[in-house]
């Protein structure tokens, strides 16, 4: 079995040559590589480098390549409780070639049981950037991130209960509803309305508490029992559009698992879109969702549900910005303004939706 390296420093040119003849990626040795450490103090749960390499014969495997590793500061803890690790690695492994979306290729990927590390190695897509979750997206790109995430939606829609998919991280299952609210939710929630007071009015820090002690309820109780396969993190930092593409490129899917699709719209509608266009589409852009289900032969979800699976699971999505806002390192200035973009956008839209009839 291959050892996983700890971190950019343990990645050799023996080690590399092991873990790429493992899936075949290439027949001869890797000779030499070269380590560029890439997005220091950007990225929040996993180290990234970008490896040049050098084949003892030629191989058409790439002459570059990306390494994903453990994160090595505070928020390793994070991605132990919510099991970051083995859900990405997992998505890679096991369908990440099958995915409707486009994703970077991956070539290895595995995790330490024992110690938690874990590398992944994966396409090297260039100098490119994703688009800003603090500008927000724009109508075109909100269209097609949501016909993107239905199509995959559709792919396992009612296929992820069987012993094939039992990798798949139950992530909006009743007990991972406890552990969120008790690990994650109530331990960021009072730091979050003490930070950001001026986000909160009473109203709304009794309804954030009211959500924090019957959060099983809107994470898992309350939205229609018909799973499918979610990326968990689907949001605009994690999105990158090629040579004027919509059709983007998918990152980060430390928190896919099984769970139910209204999630990933939910959550990208909330928090990466601004307030005014949210408030401009979202009628069309649920629409533009169940008929894209349909489309693809999802025959069972209506429209009235949806949008009533949407307005609960704006209350669910409150755990992402009370956790960056409650609990992750906000020192940097960009950090800071994510927390505020996310709280402010995912605020608004409990406030515009009457959510709170939903709570208190």
């Amino acid at each position: 079995m291959i050892a996983v390296v700890k971190n950019n420093t343990e990645i050799t040119p023996d080690w590399l040559t092991q873990a790429l003849k493992q899936n075949n990626v290439i027949s001869s040795s890797v000779s030499k590589v070269e380590i560029e450490p890439i997005g220091a103090g950007v990225g929040l749960m996993a180290e990234l480098c970008r490896l040049k390499l050098t084949y003892a014969a030629n191989e058409t495997a790439p002459s570059t390549m990306i390494a994903k590793c453990a994160a090595r500061n505070e928020n390793l803890e994070v991605a132990k409780i919510l099991d970051f690790y083995n859900r990405e690695t997992n998505f890679y492994n096991n369908i990440g070639s099958d995915c409707p979306l486009k994703v970077p290729e991956s070539y290895f990927g595995a995790v330490n049981q024992d110690t938690y590390d874990c590398v992944i190695l994966m396409e090297d897509l260039g100098d490119v950037s994703p688009r800003d979750q603090l500008v927000g997206a724009s109508k075109e790109e909100a269209f097609s991130a949501i016909g993107n995430i239905a199509r995959m939606h559709a792919k396992w829609w009612q296929l992820v209960d069987n012993p094939r998919s039992a990798w798949m991280f139950p992530m909006m299952s009743p007990t991972e509803a406890v552990r969120l609210k008790e690990l994650i939710y109530l331990p960021a929630l009072e730091p979050a309305l003490e930070k950001f007071s001026n986000f909160f009015s009473e109203e709304m820090k009794l309804l954030c508490r009211t959500v924090g002690r019957r959060y099983d309820e809107f994470w898992a109780e309350s939205v229609t029992p018909v799973e499918t396969f979610v990326h968990g993190d689907y949001r605009q930092d994690n999105m990158i559009y090629k040579n004027g593409s919509l059709d983007a490129i998918v990152m980060d899917w430390q928190i896919s698992g099984r769970g139910y699709g209204i999630f990933d719209v939910t959550y990208f509608m909330c928090q990466s879109m601004g307030v005014a266009l949210r408030r401009e589409i979202e009628s069309e852009l649920l629409e533009f969702y169940v008929a894209r289900l349909i489309e693809a032969g999802v025959k069972n979800y209506t429209l009235d549900q949806c949008w009533q699976d949407y307005k609960y699971m704006i209350l669910g999505c409150l755990v992402y910005p009370i956790t960056v806002c409650g609990t992750l390192d906000t020192a940097n200035e960009r950090g800071r303004a994510l927390g505020e973009a996310m709280l402010e956008r995912n605020l608004t839209a409990i406030d515009e939706l009457g959510c709170q009839k939903l709570v208190l």
